[in-house]
């Protein structure tokens, strides 16, 4: 009762944004899908987890106390609003300053060259990547065991074959905008998706998956074509439909014998029901956020944010050349509350609680707040430069995702903007010092 209440609590939070903004909801607004991610994640979660037997949950279930179940939605709903209200109370703010003059145009003809290299290079690092894995077969059959423990060494192999195929998609958008216009507009868009998503379906992480597409839709929906709602809910619903499968047959997949069964997919839902809403579970958020709590004790656990603003600035430095470099934050905290070396999201409150307990989730919050103001503001500034909405773009799903952990998509941010100044700085050699042009198909 008391979760179910504050759910609907968090619901009507963003309803009351709906109709106090107009009766608009930009879901290309950081503020609004990081709301439905942190709902999902913490009241729906803490719902989910209190109401049923679900397994997975390691202090969670329908005999938590009363006490409890409110202390933490109390904690959730809070925390969103302080998020809300600082988001609103920084509406008058200025843009951040333009990252790159817009007098330096795109060599339209280069950036597509570049794309189509940097799309090749993504898929030559995809099969070598599978190679040195012993084979495709192999590796699927080893996917889980790589994933967990697999990617060392080996991350000059994975960005190529993900993040930066995406980065490629997102310029070659901006370049061909009358390509992607017209008849058959839609189908191209949904190629384009594919064909940047594909070697993440094979390696299994599902943020390489859903980072792309956010991010091309976004700026498709910015530069190209403005998306209505009636067509963007489809496109989440078939999304969710999608990972929910994938999360379905990536987990029965290693108990078929002869490629795909549907049978034997079908069987791992009767005996797995639980995995049919995997997507809304995937973390358990809420059980993340009191497991912390219930293992912090006060100040002396608390890791006061410095740590992680150096290993911020320091993640680009490769750990071959600094073989003693900090362990990440992201490590550390799933072996200190889960006693694994990885795979936990602590979520934006689970992770904040750890930095400072109380204060340093609502001092996190507020500042997210104010970011996602300052961001957005900057994006309706910038839908005419190139080099600008190019680096918002690829920097946009890490900031909905934060919802689920600072700190990785904070180091990703990093990597990410020292890629887009190198690549803007290619684009642009030698352009002429014009206004943006529309570009030739």
């Amino acid at each position: 009762m008391i979760a179910g209440t504050f759910l609907l609590l968090s619901i009507g939070l963003v309803i009351g944004q709906y109709f106090y903004d107009g009766k608009r909801f930009d879901i290309f607004n950081p503020k609004n899908l990081f709301q439905v991610y942190f709902i999902i994640q913490l009241p729906l979660v803490l719902y989910l987890g209190t109401t049923y037997d679900l397994p997975g949950f390691k202090l969670l279930s329908p005999n938590t106390s009363s006490d409890e179940i409110l202390m933490l939605a109390s904690l959730f709903f809070f925390s969103q609003l302080l998020m809300v209200v600082a988001y609103y109370f920084f509406a008058g703010t200025k843009t951040l300053p333009i990252a790159w003059s817009q007098k330096y145009n795109w060599n339209y003809a280069r950036v597509k060259t570049i794309c189509i290299l940097l799309f090749i290079l993504g898929y030559f690092s995809f099969f070598y990547l599978m190679q040195i894995n012993g084979g495709y077969d192999e590796f699927v059959k080893n996917r889980e065991i790589w994933r967990a423990g697999g990617m060392t060494g080996q991350g000059w192999l994975i960005f190529p074959a993900t993040s930066m195929l995406s980065i490629a998609a997102i310029a070659f958008l901006i370049v061909s905008k009358n390509t992607f216009q017209g008849k058959h507009s839609y189908l191209k868009l949904m190629l384009l998706i594919i064909f940047t998503v594909l070697p993440a379906t094979q390696l299994g992480f599902r943020g390489f998956i859903l980072l792309p597409i956010i991010q091309i839709v976004f700026i498709y929906h910015m530069r190209i074509e403005k998306l209505k709602i009636k067509k963007i809910v489809p496109i989440f619903l078939f999304i969710i439909l999608s990972f929910t499968t994938y999360g379905i047959y990536r987990e029965s997949v290693v108990s078929m014998t002869k490629g795909f069964d549907l049978d034997v997919a079908i069987n791992y839902i009767e005996q797995h029901p639980e995995s049919v809403y995997d997507i809304f579970l995937r973390s358990k958020g809420a059980d993340v956020v009191a497991v912390v709590i219930d293992r912090t004790y006060g100040i002396q656990d608390y890791v006061l944010f410095v740590p992680s603003i150096i290993e911020s600035l320091t993640i680009v430095i490769p750990r071959a050349i600094w073989p003693n470099k900090p362990i990440p934050l992201s490590v550390r905290f799933s072996e200190l509350f889960f006693g694994i070396g990885g795979g936990i999201s602590p979520t934006i409150v689970g992770e904040a609680y750890w930095q400072g307990g109380l204060i340093g989730v609502f001092l996190t919050m507020i500042v997210v707040g104010f970011v996602f103001r300052y961001y957005f503001n900057t994006v309706l500034a910038s839908t005419n430069n190139n080099s600008s909405i190019f680096t918002l773009t690829v920097i946009f799903p890490s900031l909905v995702m934060m919802a689920e952990a600072i700190q990785g998509y904070l180091n990703g941010i990093v990597y990410q903007l020292i890629f887009c100044a190198f690549m803007v700085f290619v684009f642009s050699l030698n352009s002429k010092k014009t206004i943006n042009r529309t570009p030739k198909t």
